[in-house]
């Protein structure tokens, strides 16, 4: 089974994806790309899916990574190496947390949040460079010469031919702006969390 959702949260992701194997489904890929996230059927609800956040490992620090995990019980979802985001499930055994101690859990907080800073970037490049040109008032995004002048069945007319166009001249750069805004919380809030486990 193939599954198309959308998280800017990954504690959100994580309690949805146990809310899946909890209705049978145990995740076992996930196309960073597509966006899919791929399912088999289970009878084994007995199990908990923990996600962990690491900013690009060397072979051998990865290999370490794994093999350390895997003395733990846990197993795998398949995922590159280079993926920002890791997916772990394992039997639950009373010991169901990914981090032992504060500072792993800290640790954790700080690559979400240098996460978090890495997509505000890209958005703020996308919110400013696209089109050369920012259409912030959605009027402006309206080209066709006199369009706000005409009257009655011309003027829908031309707006109705002319809307699809503006539309795609001014949605990527609002939806830049406010993923960027999302992404500023979300970095602020982890960041916040982070100061919590140092005090």
């Amino acid at each position: 089974m193939k599954k198309f959702k959308m998280f800017i949260d990954i504690h959100k992701e994580e309690a949805w994806l146990n809310e899946q194997l909890e209705k049978g489904y145990e995740l076992v890929k996930r196309s960073s790309f597509s966006g899919a996230y791929h399912f088999k059927k289970t009878t084994n609800m007995n199990q908990v899916i923990k996600l962990d956040v690491q900013n690009g490992m060397s072979k051998e620090k990865h290999d370490t990574y794994v093999d350390l995990h895997e003395e733990c019980g846990w197993r795998r979802v398949a995922n590159s190496r280079y993926s920002y985001i890791h997916y772990w499930i394992k039997e639950k055994d009373g010991h169901d947390e990914l981090f032992s101690d504060v500072q792993s859990a800290g640790a954790m907080l700080q690559r979400m949040a240098q996460f978090y800073l890495l997509w505000l970037g890209v958005f703020l490049a996308v919110t400013t460079l696209l089109h050369g040109k920012v259409y912030l008032n959605p009027m402006d995004a309206y080209l066709t010469p006199g369009i706000w002048d005409k009257q009655g069945s011309t003027f829908m007319k031309a707006f109705l031919f002319e809307t699809p166009f503006a539309l795609m001249r001014c949605a990527p750069v609002w939806f830049g702006i406010i993923m960027t805004m999302v992404f500023t919380f979300k970095y602020k809030k982890c960041l916040k969390r982070e100061n919590t486990f140092a005090e």
